[in-house]
């Protein structure tokens, strides 16, 4: 039998450390937080050792992806294939069934073999003659980035729509068929990827997962990140030639859904590991190998939540998904436990699944180490063997204290009738494998087409009758009669589906109507008329998109839906029929609907290439009064400064600025209509009542956004100029802080105004001790010979001492007492205009409340050496431009039509690509090295005391 724990989470147990521990010492050590639950090993060294990810195949063969060549002595992985002879759920023998792969990090059955990611290769390995390994090897994907063998693709998960999911892993990559040429390759720089194995195609899709992409049972894809747990992909990526013109901010497709109510706390009971590098143990860090929970079997209050392993610290996470709109909040469930942990360090959980008997199945990597030394500053990676411990493994499997039972017939022993009835097991596993096997099998016999048809209808559940219409769309016998029918299903769950479907399929062949989207857009579920709004706009049903909107104006990413996707053609119609409906929407909207009316002309801007139709909308609609009116014009006429108002409507760019000057000196309008305004006034020009409207709202009353769009407007409009500048910097001391950073990071971007910025500093108006060495570069970057000597002179251009010099020079900073309310004072002045301290900041770098808890000197390295260990998405670039301004920031995004950094103070600066001269890495990290030039020995204790202390806020 099975060794077992059932320990509730209040027990408590000393593990000794000193070396690896047995399978019965770490099933004694690991503590579940559900009493009603158990912990059973089915299967350890020597049957396996290293795994990393596991799969079943139709005939319960459990195939294990061992990593035995990590980290860095390969190529040395393998592929196991387990046998349960007994079935009592532990398993009895093993085969090597492939070795010698690179790095393996995921399998997935298919076509009487496994598909496993091996960067570069996606293989197709198959045992033809029956002895338990693989003689058949195929590549069927090749061009995978090789980077971090952390960080390469992985996690091939079959969707509900009979397509195999892929995690990017962060290397990237240009992925193509063998057989395809080189230019063929479909780029992969930030994308997951989706794969059609029996034709062919591959497709880059949106997110970008790190290790794992779980799906729940209606085909939602859930990307992860390691100290980003969980997210959710709401939108696909747009095609190449609406990117073109669709605004930047309309194109963002997937949702942060983790409810940090509780900080992103992780309750570790293992002794607190060592580590090299900047790991919190008390805050997400390494978030990997996640799982939707697709069964009954542990409790009708599991079915559904996500789980997440946490090597670093020894536990398994859970969340709840709960609706939120057409996407979800994910929130904890045990109070200052975790689901599972152990008490000993040597357990390391990096993958999850639910098994084919609805057990929550656990991979293990039981290693010493889990950190890979590529990311250790050299001098200390001698201190570790990084590879301790790989002569072993564990699988656990979470099951109800009163058992589980076996599963006595396979799908790969069922007819094809039989597996119809199975798209009604309870079982995730079970479905989704009798799914694959009638696709991949089935010759698409009469009786079997019938029984799915009546399935599809009759269905005991929901999931049930969505597996039979994937079936059949796999099988392409999916009638579009059937398809109307279906739409019908009470479940929305179904109606999504076949929403799905039409979108997929063709609109020409499955709808009724082509001309309309009928009840679609009137659907009681938001979720269905957000899948509905592709087809309303394939069709141009511009009636039914306007509906849409206007029924969930406060959803943000059913409008963006709607925007991204609009026709730049339509665009003119689709306001006529949402005011015709709505006329109050023009004279007094709500927030978001001005907000909807705003981004609606940004993404209208391009329907208008007739000076005249242009002329006629303004007279129709311009009147500052309304601000629904306003906040459509004010999308509308942003943007290329100000050309669309001088080159195709000339004439009326004063009276429209003068429009949104009175606006913004209306302190009685509505902060987002203010906003709009301010906008307006800063991409069109800045004349000077307007100047003395913006100087206006940089006082200590108005909102803090209010100030910062103020400043950003009267540094770059084009009427605004040296006056401006100088008005601000003359009241320096009197602006916020974040005010501040913004204003200092826009005046590096260009030569003019770096002189009026070096001017102030000669004046005295800005302090030199303000310029930090990011802003310095950008300043050497700009290649103005008359500010060499200028900008040389300032403290933060400086030659940087050694940093091992500066750290040792410093150490005392992290043995010193500090004090965090000093702290946050110096976080609000030097860090906050790129890291964020519990959601209080801007978001360039990571948000540092996962750095609680995180020992001293470790922070001290990160502040005093910011180089030592930059990942690949965290290197800084520098974007120069034919008109001769410079940006640096992170690579956000890199299309064909516009690159997009992410700048300190949080902001993003799309840059077409037809302006940009040149782009380059710095190979750094946006953060500047040289704070020791800044901050004082005291003043960094007290800055390390703030960012250790959990309950501490930022100062405002």
């Amino acid at each position: 039998m099975p060794l077992i724990v059932a320990f509730a989470f209040t027990a408590l147990m000393v593990v000794a450390q000193e070396g690896p521990p047995t399978p019965s010492e770490s099933l004694a050590a690991l503590r579940l937080a559900d009493p009603n639950l158990r912990v059973e090993l089915v299967a350890a060294e020597p049957l396996v050792r290293d795994p990393v990810a596991i799969a079943w195949d139709e005939h319960g063969a459990l195939y294990v992806a061992e990593m035995g060549d990590y980290p860095a002595d390969g190529p040395g992985g393998r592929i196991k294939r387990l046998i349960d002879r007994d079935g009592d759920g532990v398993y009895d023998e093993a085969t090597v069934f492939a070795e010698g792969l690179a790095y393996p990090s995921g399998v997935a059955p298919y076509r009487g073999g496994v598909i496993v990611t091996a960067a570069p290769d996606l293989l197709w390995l198959r045992d033809t003659d029956g002895d338990g390994k693989a003689d058949e090897r195929e590549v069927l994907l090749t061009g995978f980035g090789e980077g971090n063998q952390q960080l390469r693709v992985n996690s091939p998960t079959w969707g509900l729509d009979n397509w195999l999911y892929l995690a990017n892993g962060r290397s990237g990559g240009a992925v193509r068929k063998p057989s395809d040429p080189p230019e063929a390759a479909i780029p992969i720089p930030r994308n997951d990827v989706r794969f059609d194995p029996r034709t062919g195609r591959v497709e880059a899709i949106a997110g970008f997962s790190q290790f794992g992409l779980p799906r729940d049972d209606w085909g939602n894809r859930f990307p992860s990140w390691n100290t980003v747990p969980i997210r959710h992909v709401v939108l696909e990526e747009l095609s190449a030639d609406a990117a073109r013109w669709v605004p930047y901010e309309e194109t963002r497709t997937v949702a942060d859904i983790l409810d940090m109510a509780d900080g992103g706390r992780i309750y570790s009971q293992a002794p607190t590991p060592a580590t090299f590098n900047n790991e919190s143990v008390a805050y997400f860090n390494a978030s990997c190998g996640p799982t939707i929970y697709r069964d009954r079997l542990l409790g009708d209050d599991y079915a559904g939540d996500a789980f997440v392993c946490e090597p670093l610290t020894s536990v398994v996470h859970r969340r709840k998904l709960e609706p939120d709109g057409v996407t979800f909040q994910a929130r904890r469930v045990e109070k200052g436990v975790e689901f599972l942990a152990s008490t000993h360090p040597w357990f390391r959980p990096v993958n999850l699944t639910t098994g084919p008997d609805g057990a929550l199945y656990v991979v293990d990597f039981c290693r010493a180490w889990v950190e890979h030394p590529a990311f250790v500053p050299e001098e200390r990676r001698g201190e570790a063997d990084f590879r301790e411990g790989n002569d072993r493994g564990r699988i656990w499997r979470v099951v109800p204290r009163d058992g589980v039972k076996a599963v006595t017939r396979w799908p790969g022993a069922m007819s094809d009738e039989e597996r119809v009835a199975l798209l009604d097991s309870p079982n995730g596993w079970m479905r989704d494998t009798a799914q694959r096997l009638m696709v991949e099998t089935c010759e698409g016999a009469k009786g079997v087409i019938e029984q799915l048809g009546t399935f599809v209808t009759d269905g005991r559940t929901a999931l049930g009758r969505a597996h039979a219409l994937w079936v059949l769309r796999g099988l392409s016998r999916l009638d579009p009669s059937l398809a109307a029918r279906a739409y019908r299903d009470a479940d929305p769950g179904v109606r999504q589906q076949v929403v799905e479907l039409l979108a997929r399929m063709g609109q020409d062949r499955l709808l009724p109507h082509t001309e309309s989207i009928g009840p679609i857009a009137e659907d009681p579920d938001g979720r269905v008329r957000l899948r509905g709004v592709q087809i309303a706009n394939d069709i141009g049903d511009v009636e039914g998109l306007a509906k849409i909107a206007a029924q969930d104006v406060d959803d943000i990413w059913t409008t963006r839906a709607v925007l991204r996707d609009l026709a730049k053609e339509r665009a003119e119609l689709f306001l006529n029929r949402l005011v015709a409906a709505r006329p109050d929407w023009l004279t007094n909207p709500t927030e978001a609907e001005g907000r909807l009316l705003a981004r609606l002309g940004a993404c209208s801007r391009e329907a208008y290439t007739d000076p005249y139709s242009l002329a006629g909308m303004l007279k129709s609609l311009s009147d500052p009064g309304q601000s629904g009116s306003f906040a459509y014009l004010s999308g509308l006429l942003r943007g290329e400064e100000g050309k669309i108002l001088g080159g195709k409507a000339p004439g009326l760019k004063d009276r429209v600025l003068g429009d949104a000057t009175k606006v913004l000196s209306d302190p009685a309008r509505d902060d987002w209509v203010r906003l709009a305004a301010i906008e307006l006034l800063g991409d069109a020009g800045t004349p000077v009542e307007a100047r003395h409207a913006l100087m206006a709202i940089l006082n200590d009353e108005a909102p803090i956004g209010l100030q910062v769009a103020a400043a950003r407007a009267l540094v770059v409009g084009t009427d605004g100029g040296e006056n401006s500048i100088e008005a601000m910097t003359g009241r320096w001391d009197g602006l916020p802080v974040a005010v501040r950073q913004v204003v200092l990071g826009m005046l590096t971007q260009s030569a003019e105004r770096a002189r009026l910025l070096l001017d102030a500093i000669d004046e005295e108006r800005i302090a030199p001790v303000e310029i930090d060495r990011a802003m310095v570069e950008n300043l050497r970057a700009l290649n103005a010979d008359d500010l060499k000597a200028r900008v040389d002179a300032l403290p933060a251009a400086r030659p940087v001492e050694a940093r091992v010099e500066v750290l040792a020079a410093f150490d005392g900073a992290a043995t010193r007492s500090g004090d965090p309310e000093r702290g946050a004072a110096l976080f609000a002045q030097h860090c906050q205009s790129c890291h964020a301290r519990d959601g209080d900041g801007a978001r360039v770098g990571p948000d540092l409340i996962g750095v609680v808890g995180k020992p001293a000197r470790d922070l001290l390295v990160s502040i005093l050496d910011p180089n030592r260990d930059v990942p690949p998405d965290g290197i800084g670039f520098v974007v120069g431009t034919k008109s001769g301004q410079v940006y640096s920031g992170l690579l956000l995004q890199e299309a064909a039509e516009r690159l997009v950094l992410r700048v300190a103070g949080g902001g993003d600066e799309v840059i077409p690509r037809a302006e940009i001269e040149a782009v380059r890495s710095t190979g750094r990290s946006l953060m500047p090295e040289g704070f020791e030039q800044t901050l004082r020995e005291q003043e960094l204790a007290d800055l390390i005391t703030f960012l250790r202390s959990p309950q501490q806020r930022v100062s405002r």
